[in-house]
């Protein structure tokens, strides 16, 4: 999942200034809730947050004009990842360095592919009925890019 690291880091800071100063267990997300909500996505994070997460854990890659996003390929994955066309990636995308961030945001990520490795691994976590979220350093493909 492709996502601009500064909404998840807004996202994370409001909830850091709720939590408790002092915890003997770091409880940590891996991706967000990775096995309950789609990797890497707002809604993964928000979940794991939700349920008491105090770290999240995430990968960051770079686009080719230098725009840190959260990924934990560095290649598009063909089983989050919808091309420009709308159809689901038949293999590997881009390595996500070559792209710049208008070229990264053609792309539809953030949805589990029905029937896909990562469907079959995570059922909870296919995500048909929900809409993907396209995101920019503002946090949404709605909102005004930098």
């Amino acid at each position: 999942m492709v996502l601009v690291v500064c909404a998840g880091a807004a996202l994370a800071a409001g909830v850091a200034q709720s939590a408790p100063a002092q915890r003997s267990f770091d409880l940590q997300g891996h991706r967000g809730a990775r096995g309950l909500a789609p990797e890497n996505t707002l809604v993964a994070f928000a979940r794991a947050l939700g349920l008491g997460v105090t770290t999240l854990e995430l990968d960051t890659v770079v686009t080719r004009d230098g725009v840190v996003v959260v990924s934990h390929d560095a290649a598009l994955n063909p089983d989050l990842t919808r091309g420009p066309d709308g159809r689901w990636l038949e293999a590997p995308g881009p390595i996500i360095l070559t792209l710049t961030r208008a070229e990264l945001l053609r792309y539809d990520v953030g949805r589990t592919r029905p029937g896909g490795l990562s469907a079959l691994r995570f059922p909870r976590a296919t995500s048909r009925k929900r809409p993907s979220r396209r995101l920019t350093a503002s946090g949404c493909a709605s909102c005004p890019g930098p």
